[in-house]
């Protein structure tokens, strides 16, 4: 039987590396959601795994943390 995606480890190490990337810029939940353009319990729900990130969403999250293209190609091709 497959696994959900959210559960997937590939997902996971994508989002602890998200959490990881916006702790070591020194920012909060609510910067980031500010950034995002959304609010802070949406960024928490992400960041908990409660909530999924489809492809789109994730360049948008690593758009916000500051990377650039070539930074999130790389991002992603770290978990393929």
């Amino acid at each position: 039987m497959k696994t959900k995606s959210i559960f997937d480890s590939r997902y996971i190490k994508l989002i602890d590396g998200l959490v990881g990337t916006r702790h070591a810029k020194g920012w909060s939940q609510r910067k980031m959601a500010e950034r995002l353009g959304t609010n802070h319990n949406s960024v928490a729900r992400i960041e908990m795994r409660e909530r999924r990130l489809d492809l789109v969403e994730t360049i948008d999250y690593l758009r916000a943390l500051g990377l650039s293209k070539s930074e999130i190609i790389e991002k992603i091709g770290e978990l393929v």
